[in-house]
């Protein structure tokens, strides 16, 4: 008799389970159908999240079509879609936040260069090209200067087709992981002669000339230069730093 007690208790915690989850369902449903009912699932507020680059009411323009829309007409897969089309967008998720709350998360893209041509775009860590909405000055970046300016290589919210730019910026970001101080002092990054690359510190400025080969070795020298020199005099002290030769700076002091 005990033996068979003992073998009728899963059977009967199955079912109470299978109550709870059943009854749980019911009254949710049975909530979403008298919110629906009262109103209160229409969207009335979204909810931003990670938005730092830009102000978010850039960003709820792209969706101002949703809205006023209710939730059983609105795609949030959708919504999603559109929101990422914007250029500063690298990636979105929505959700539906009860009652009435569309949250909002978003991944910016941050500008790391702008490039000097006609009109003035930025670029982000992967190329991608960032219109100027009037918030160039809002980055104090480097320039990049002596590039081949023409429109079509840059389409915005795309990666930047040209070679050399794209090569600029994979650079960039060698030196803004590896060189944060040289990074943050930069001004301009320029072409000359072709291929040679010269930076201008936002210091006075200075020159420092890298040349067109083994440039990042060159910028390993300059970090140790100026690390031998810490205390006692900055690169800014320098009209001009020429690394163009192997394990050598060549310089010319300010007077």
């Amino acid at each position: 008799m005990l033996r068979n007690k003992k073998n009728r208790f899963p059977w009967i915690s199955l079912f109470v389970t299978i109550g709870v989850v059943s009854s749980g369902i019911g009254i949710t449903w049975c909530a979403f159908l008298w919110a629906e009912l009262c109103g209160t699932l229409v969207i009335n507020k979204m909810v931003f999240k990670g938005a730092t680059i830009l102000n978010e009411d850039q960003y709820r323009k792209q969706l101002d079509e949703w809205t006023t829309n209710n939730p059983d007409q609105i795609s949030l897969l959708d919504m999603q879609t559109v929101l990422e089309k914007h250029p500063y967008i690298k990636a979105a998720r929505i959700s539906h936040q009860y009652p009435g709350i569309i949250l909002i998360e978003i991944a910016e893209r941050e500008p790391i260069a702008i490039l000097n041509g006609e009109p003035m775009v930025m670029l982000d860590s992967e190329g991608v090209v960032l219109p100027d909405i009037g918030n160039l000055i809002d980055f104090p970046i480097p320039i990049l200067t002596n590039y081949n300016p023409a429109p079509e290589l840059y389409p915005i919210g795309d990666r930047a087709l040209s070679v050399k730019v794209k090569e600029s910026i994979s650079w960039l970001n060698l030196l803004r992981s590896h060189y944060h101080e040289l990074y943050n002092n930069l001004s301009e990054m320029t072409m000359e002669n072709g291929n040679e690359i010269i930076l201008i510190l936002a210091d006075y400025p200075t020159r420092v000339r890298l040349g067109d080969s083994n440039t990042w070795s060159r910028v390993e020298v300059l970090k140790q230069f100026q690390q031998k020199i810490g205390g006692k005099k900055q690169l800014s002290d320098f009209t001009y730093l020429d690394m163009r030769y192997n394990n050598q700076v060549i310089v010319k002091e300010r007077l």
